[in-house]
């Protein structure tokens, strides 16, 4: 029962962040709708600061979890790689995923300490494992990269620089399947190409 609720007041907390905004949303109000009293509320998070990291840790597991899983299982570096980065690109325009990269962005300057946490616990673990999958890939004399999280950032930047930001401005040209698959197909066409790339992956 506790970690049914656990689950619930962070699929709730996620819902209400999206739809109204952090500013807008208190802890008295996820637990309203939940249907829980605010002392069992307060008790798993002592402040609406706590429980918006608890949601963005979550979404972070996610990623991590499909990232190490294609690590783990693939045996073709460059495979995984792309693999990854498709999914990275799918996971972050993802209504969740953008609003609370929105909410980090429009309101860090109120929980100033979620972007750097993120960026420990969330972001620099995921691009060590695009950096390990790049390393294999370079070793095997497959591609050209001798820094190879630079390599990784300039990944990152090709495939979801541009639909990030068209989605946030509320264009939503990448929202169709297929169109998102054109765009990564094309920004992977060309990191190949910017790194040397020596087959067809």
């Amino acid at each position: 029962m506790s970690a049914q609720l656990d689950r619930q007041v962070l699929e709730v907390a996620a819902a209400l962040f999206v739809e109204q905004g952090y500013a807008a949303t208190s802890l008295e109000k996820i637990a309203r709708v939940i249907g829980c009293s605010k002392a069992t509320l307060y008790r798993r998070y002592s402040s609406k600061e706590d429980l918006f990291k608890a949601v963005v840790a979550e979404r972070g597991r996610m990623l991590l979890d499909e990232a190490g899983a294609v690590e783990v299982s693939s045996t073709d570096p460059l495979v995984a790689t792309k693999e990854i980065a498709l999914f990275f690109l799918d996971f972050m325009l993802r209504p969740e995923t953008r609003e609370a990269y929105r909410i980090v962005i429009g309101d860090g300057h109120r929980i100033p300490f979620i972007a750097d946490e993120m960026m420990e616990t969330i972001v620099e673990p995921f691009v060590a494992t695009l950096c390990r999958l790049l390393k294999a890939a370079a070793d095997a004399g497959r591609i050209k990269s001798a820094n190879h999280e630079e390599t990784t950032r300039v990944l990152m930047s090709l495939v979801i620089g541009w639909p990030l930001q068209n989605t946030m401005l509320g264009q939503n040209q990448v929202q169709d399947a297929r169109a998102r698959q054109q765009f990564f197909d094309r920004a992977w066409g060309i990191f190949l190409g910017g790194i040397g790339c020596t087959d067809n992956a």
